[in-house]
């Protein structure tokens, strides 16, 4: 079983509600103001089971141009069409910018209905037929089947229920495994229930209880209760439209245009990158600034269009462009949209939105042009690639699952795809798969091995750059954790080598200068003398800046005791050695006593005692030490 959206489109006065009445029963015109007058104003809602099981939800849209509008909420979730054309009227200005809006919002599939053939003899109606197949070349019913029926007579309609049959086994069920989305065609409060919302589900399934987002304002909505057509039910569908009862949101806060989704499964924006085509029969130039009316899904706003690499686009033009809004919208890549002129009101153009998030470009950039180009092609590994590569240094793989309206699991396997051919490569973060393309981590590598180089031209001695100075001075943005995986990644292919907080070159080892070599041969001769035990002050006539020293630390050949002595690291053994061997004879150990052990002065020997306490080698009991 399958669920479908049928649309219906056409004309003012050709007879779309009337068809839906006689193939379902139900009568779509729901205002007080729609009876009184005879003509649809806002859309229509219906349903009905087809013989072969599936099950169709019919969206009436009103024909009169001055309600083009809600026409233009009504066709997003159509799977096929109904074509109205009236016998006794044929193509009519409706007809053709119905046709046109359908074309822009991609819809493929539809069957022409022919109304009204009851008033009109043989003659006319081939004439009919004639005149539809002239304005319907090169667009999407160019091929389409046609069929004439009364609905007054009930004449043709059982032709037409058996051809919608056909056509639904056609129709590709839409994707349950995509995150849900809902734009909103209708919202309204019933007493004792709260806020309702209808619209149709363009992707992904709607469970009793889900914890769903209210987008652009970002606002949560619990999903109380599921109809679809008219029954209650604990899930609903793609294909499906579903009135939802939400928790927590009043009407007031909630209009048509909105879009209730997964939570984190979409972004909000004020700028997007589209493909904009200027109609064919247009009489109008989209010039660089233009304001236009901007639809997609139910909702309705105004943007500025910014055409990429031209100054304005005529009638029948192609071209990327860029739309900004005083307020901001939630689409998704692949979403499509029309536009239609300031003032007066009447359908230009339309397209495919290709990126869904943008920034802003100038119209003359060649990398916003050369990036939209790619944006806009049919190959979903370059373009996932493109949006890696342009949009960050990094990019988390929820970013781009917002992004685009694929399941996971496609998008894992293109982005497994690309990390397997060597273009992108893969970080974990905090339980976040983040993605970066082969390039930036040259650029990364590059930069880093030349601030590295650098700190080695200009500290020689030093064991290398502080982590934490090497990630202050780069020019790339990435936090301590994956900056380690970077690192890693260079440590692996012998470029860096790590220590500690320390990072230098690979293989790096010490150059000493003439004069540097002179000042290590003066330190070392120093701590060799006596007791090999060195004030720090005494270094320091030697070693002015402690270059030395900090060289000889770091390479564990000396430490510092109480920021005041400097005593060899072999000496230390010898030291621990001694102390253990007289506690061990003589249970215990004073300070005198190891002055005198160790050939050195009492505030040496107090010096020395409390460092082996520091390091827990010894222990102080009253005014001696034991072993610890």
């Amino acid at each position: 079983m399958k669920n479908i959206i049928i649309g219906t489109a056409g004309h003012i006065d050709h007879g779309k509600t009337t068809l839906i009445k006689a193939l379902t029963g139900f009568d779509t015109d729901r205002l007080k103001e729609e009876k009184e007058r005879g003509i649809t104003i806002d859309l229509g809602f219906s349903f009905f089971e087809l013989s072969n099981g599936n099950k169709v939800g019919i969206i009436d849209v009103p024909g009169h141009e001055k309600f083009l509008n809600n026409m233009l909420s009504g066709v997003v979730g159509m799977d096929f069409i109904l074509f109205v054309v009236a016998a006794d009227e044929g193509v009519m200005p409706q007809t053709i910018e119905h046709l046109n809006i359908l074309n822009l919002v991609g819809i493929k599939n539809g069957i022409i209905v022919i109304t009204k053939k009851d008033i009109v003899d043989e003659e006319m109606l081939e004439l009919v037929v004639d005149d539809i197949k002239d304005n319907f070349t090169n667009t999407f019913l160019e091929n389409a089947p046609v069929v004439e029926v009364s609905s007054k007579t009930g004449d043709g309609i059982d032709k037409l229920k058996s051809m919608i049959n056909e056509y639904s086994d056609k129709v590709v069920p839409r994707d349950d495994n995509k995150p849900f989305r809902l734009p909103v065609d209708r919202v309204f409060t019933l007493k004792g229930i709260g806020t309702v919302i209808t619209g149709t589900i363009i992707e992904g399934s709607v469970n009793l209880n889900d914890e769903l987002v209210l987008y652009p304002h970002e606002t949560s909505a619990k999903v109380r209760n599921i109809q679809v057509h008219g029954v209650d039910t604990e899930k609903a569908y793609a294909g499906q439209r579903a009135a939802i009862n939400i928790a927590s949101l009043s009407k007031s806060e909630i209009k048509r245009g909105d879009l209730l989704a997964e939570k984190d499964s979409v972004f909000r924006s004020n700028i997007i990158d589209v493909e904009l085509k200027n109609l064919d029969d247009s009489n109008r130039i989209i010039k660089n600034g233009s304001k236009v009316h901007f639809f997609v899904g139910t909702m309705e706003t105004v943007g500025t269009v910014i055409i990429f690499g031209r100054k304005e686009l005529n009638p029948g033009e192609v071209s990327t462009a860029q739309i900004r809004f005083d307020e901001d919208i939630s689409v998704k890549f692949g979403d499509y949209f029309v536009v239609r002129f300031y003032s007066p009101l009447e359908t230009i153009g339309g397209g495919k939105i290709i990126d869904p998030f943008a920034i802003k470009h100038k119209t003359n950039s060649e990398a916003a042009i050369e990036s939209s180009n790619i944006k806009s092609g049919e190959d979903f590994n370059e373009i996932i690639y493109e949006f890696i590569r342009e949009k960050f240094i990094v990019v988390e793989k929820n970013y781009l699952y917002r992004m685009f309206s694929m399941d996971i699991y496609h998008l894992e396997s293109i982005l497994e795809e690309l990390v397997e051919s060597g273009r992108i490569r893969c970080y974990e973060d905090n339980r976040k798969e983040l993605y970066m393309t082969s390039e930036n981590y040259e650029k990364i590598k590059n930069e880093v091995l030349l601030k590295v180089t650098r700190y080695h031209n200009s500290f020689n001695l030093k064991p290398g750059i502080n982590k934490e100075t090497l990630i202050s001075s780069v020019s790339f943005d990435l936090n301590n954790s994956l900056f380690n995986r970077v690192l890693r990644d260079m440590e692996k292919d012998e470029l860096v080598e790590m220590q500690n907080e320390f990072i230098r070159i690979y293989g790096y080892e010490p150059e000493f200068s003439t004069e540097q070599s002179s000042i290590l041969e003066n330190v070392t001769e120093l701590l060799e003398k006596d007791d090999m035990i060195v004030k720090k002050d005494a270094i320091r006539e030697e070693d002015e800046d402690f270059s030395i020293l900090e060289y000889l630390q770091t390479g564990g050949v000396v430490s510092v005791i109480n920021n005041e002595y400097v005593i060899k690291n072999e000496y230390i053994d010898v030291i621990k050695e001694i102390t253990t061997g007289y506690i061990q004879s003589n249970g215990s150990i004073s300070v005198a006593e190891i002055r005198d052990l160790l050939n050195t002065n009492r505030n040496k020997g107090v010096v020395i005692l409390e460092y082996l306490d520091k390091i827990k080698f010894t222990k102080r009991m009253d005014n001696d030490r034991i072993l610890w």
